[in-house]
C-alpha cells in the first residue's frame, strides 16, 4: 500500500489541483447533468461532460501559471457577483430593521434605521448629502 501511495504522490507532484474555477466547473457540470436527466435534453449532458473533462484537465495540468491566470480571470468576474448577492441577502435579512437607499451621486448602498423620520444623510463614499425619510 505504501508504494501505491508514493506513486500517487509522484504523479500529483507539480500539478495544479482544485481551485475556485475547477470547483465552479464541477458544480456547473453536476447541475447541468441533473437538468439534462430531468428535462431529457441531450445537449445539456454533452455540455456537462465537456465541463467535467475541462475541470479534470485543469486539475491535472502542470502548466500552473496558465491555470492561475484562468483562475484569476474567473475570480475577477465571480467576486463582484458573489459580493452583490451576499449584500442583497443581508439587506433582505435586515429589511425590518433598516431601510436601504442608493446614493444619488455614486449609487452606493446606505441604510437608515426605520421610524426615525426625515434625516439628512451623508454618503460615506462620496460625501454627498441628501434628505431621506425613514
Amino acid at each position: 500500500m505504501g508504494s501505491f501511495k508514493n506513486a500517487l504522490y509522484r504523479f500529483f507532484y507539480g500539478r495544479r489541483g482544485m481551485d475556485q474555477l475547477g470547483f465552479a466547473l464541477l458544480i456547473a457540470s453536476l447541475v447541468l447533468s441533473l437538468l439534462s436527466s430531468i428535462l431529457r435534453i441531450g445537449i445539456l449532458s454533452l455540455v456537462s461532460m465537456a465541463a467535467w473533462i475541462y475541470a479534470l484537465y485543469r486539475m491535472l495540468s502542470k502548466n500552473i501559471s496558465a491555470r492561475e491566470k484562468e483562475n484569476q480571470w474567473f475570480l475577477s468576474k465571480y467576486t463582484p457577483v458573489a459580493s452583490s448577492v451576499k449584500q442583497a441577502r443581508v439587506r433582505f435579512k435586515n429589511r425590518k430593521i433598516y431601510l436601504y437607499y442608493r446614493c444619488p451621486n455614486c449609487k452606493a448602498w446606505l441604510r437608515l434605521p426605520r421610524n426615525i423620520g426625515e434625516k439628512t444623510v451623508t454618503c460615506g463614499k462620496c460625501q454627498s448629502t441628501f434628505k431621506k425619510k425613514a
